[in-house]
């Protein structure tokens, strides 16, 4: 045969394809098949309209499931209505615009239970660029968002009582004093200072000190509505931040009602305490920055501390 200038004349287009050309295929998808099953994230395949052709170890471990029971599955039935419409429609959208998306997402178990993800969605297309398949790959981010939310207890609550502490306290005082100036609604601080507690923890050691201050932290979040913030200032000293206040009389009736907490004894390792405290409050006015407010309750309560223990003073604005 002599070859043309083109080279040896093309092989029949109904020809059998190369038996070489079928091996590498299979040889190509026994290896990505592995490669899934071995990745630390969830892995689906899905035809264009959702159903699941191809299912993971990984995922079905992320779902409580198996990969048999999860194999024509569909994306539907791992997340709640709300969800699909508010964060997986777009990162949809993203996908089919740019060819991934990506975003984070609330994903339900097969047992009813949820867990936050991690997304990652890209389409599959053939050679002509016609869209054949979804790639689905999920990270379960549960440990991520636990560690977060550790990070912001240590920011923002006491260790000791998991009250708020004062960086917490800015906020929402701050965050009062701007609805005050639009709603003119009456806000407060309330100052609640321990009398003599150097003397607890001279005498029975700061163990036992560090029980009194939880227990009375306890005792005031019971006298604390649900509309105010209870927070650790520091030491001895504890905050409330009254909100939707009447009148003066209203918040001096809270602050009587905190001394309330303290007629009974604390119960300790060391045996029963009587502790008292004494209590200064500060009406908020046009003027009252966070600083202002709390300096004025603080100086509040020096002057009930004056009076004797267990008293309670308003300043005057």
């Amino acid at each position: 045969m002599t070859l043309g200038p083109s080279g040896p004349p093309p092989v029949p287009r109904d020809g059998p394809p190369a038996p070489l050309a079928t091996v590498n295929d299979l040889a190509r998808l026994r290896m990505l098949s592995r490669v899934a099953e071995q990745v630390g994230e969830g892995v689906v395949v899905s035809d264009n309209d959702g159903w699941f052709l191809y299912v993971n170890p990984t995922f079905a471990a992320q779902h409580a499931s198996t990969v048999e029971a999860l194999t024509g599955a569909h994306l539907r039935e791992f997340y709640r209505e709300e969800e699909l419409v508010t964060n997986v429609q777009p990162i949809i959208a993203a996908a089919l615009r740019d060819g991934i998306g990506r975003g984070e997402v609330t994903r339900l178990r097969r047992d009813g239970s949820e867990f936050p993800a991690r997304i990652t969605l890209s389409l599959l297309r053939d050679e002509a660029g016609a869209l054949i398949g979804r790639v689905l790959c999920v990270q379960d981010i549960t440990a991520q968002r636990q560690l977060e939310e550790e990070l912001r207890q240590a920011a923002l609550y006491d260790p000791l009582t998991h009250l708020p502490n004062r960086r917490l306290l800015r906020d929402r005082v701050e965050y009062a004093l701007q609805l005050r100036a639009r709603r003119r609604t009456g806000v407060a601080a309330l100052f609640v200072d321990l009398d003599g507690f150097k003397r607890v923890n001279d005498t029975f050691g700061h163990d036992v000190g560090d029980e009194v201050l939880v227990e009375i932290a306890r005792r005031l979040v019971d006298r604390v509505r649900s509309c105010d913030t209870l927070a650790r200032y520091g030491g001895d000293e504890y905050v409330m931040l009254l909100v939707e206040l009447i009148d003066a009389e209203q918040a001096a009736m809270i602050g009587r009602r905190v001394l309330g907490g303290f007629e009974d004894p604390v119960r300790t390792v060391a045996g029963d305490l009587q502790v008292s405290a004494s209590i200064g409050i500060h009406i908020a006015t046009d003027f009252d920055d966070y600083d202002a407010l709390l300096r004025a309750a603080d100086g509040a309560m020096y002057d009930a501390k004056r009076g004797g223990h267990g008293g309670l003073r308003l300043s005057i604005n």
